[in-house]
């Protein structure tokens, strides 16, 4: 949970503007004053049919796709598969990108793969078989979840790790984006947090970038490379058993 992260001693430009503790507050705050009951419940229902629920879970690696292959990923007509995904849009949880003739569909941001990885994690006591698959390593839209990415952002939080600095993770272009630079984003499978936001996006391109981790075709999951395995352990101090957990 966030809690856990409050006291962490994170970089200090992360420290004074990022915290678990000074975003959650602002959230609730926000949400106890401003969200409705209404738009919760509408929220809700988007999700609540397994069609529209596929489709969303199949966009969760922050990919975009075309209505044909959302409409195989569902199991529906593309007819069918149209009307949910008109819906979606209006809902303002996808967004759609004309490429010639075809519509390209991808979340609405950052905000909707967190929804959706908190709403994962409700009731399940179990991990489903057809998920443990993505456990290890998976994409949360644009940054890195699952046993690693929690692993990861353990190690990030540690006081006076030079992590970024060796990364070459620039924090003060990324404070001068749009999106918040550090945010706590509950693993579903892990029931801990993961660092997202500009800086958990970063993190990703980075290692994307360095071939240390590779995405598998239409699927959430990560491969960790050998490179990845080796360059983790050292910059991360991961035990020697770690990727026997894969």
């Amino acid at each position: 949970m966030c809690s856990s992260l409050e006291e962490a001693s994170l970089p200090q430009t992360v420290r004074r503007r990022s915290k678990c503790s000074e975003w959650t507050r602002t959230r609730k705050g926000r949400d106890n004053r401003a969200v409705q009951p209404q738009r919760v419940a509408a929220t809700a229902a988007m999700l609540a049919d397994p069609s529209r629920a596929a489709m969303v879970l199949a966009l969760m690696d922050g990919r975009s796709r075309s209505a044909k292959k959302l409409a195989l990923d569902a199991g529906i007509t593309a007819q069918t598969a149209s009307a949910h995904l008109r819906k979606l849009v209006n809902a303002n949880l996808l967004v759609w990108q004309g490429r010639g003739r075809c519509k390209y569909f991808s979340l609405a941001g950052s905000e909707v793969a967190q929804a959706v990885e908190a709403l994962s994690e409700l009731g399940v006591k179990q991990i489903p078989a057809a998920a443990r698959d993505l456990r290890f390593a998976r994409c949360c839209y644009d940054h890195l979840a699952g046993r690693l990415g929690v692993a990861l952002t353990e190690r990030l939080l540690q006081p006076r790790n030079t992590v970024l600095r060796e990364l070459g993770i620039d924090l003060t272009a990324l404070e001068s984006s749009r999106r918040p630079l550090f945010r706590c984003c509950t693993d579903w499978t892990e029931r801990r947090p993961h660092v997202a936001g500009a800086l958990g996006a970063a993190l990703l391109r980075r290692y994307k970038d360095e071939r240390w981790l590779v995405a598998v075709e239409d699927s959430r999951k990560l491969v960790v490379t050998p490179a990845g395995k080796s360059a983790f352990a050292h910059r991360f101090a991961l035990g020697p058993g770690f990727f026997t957990q894969e």
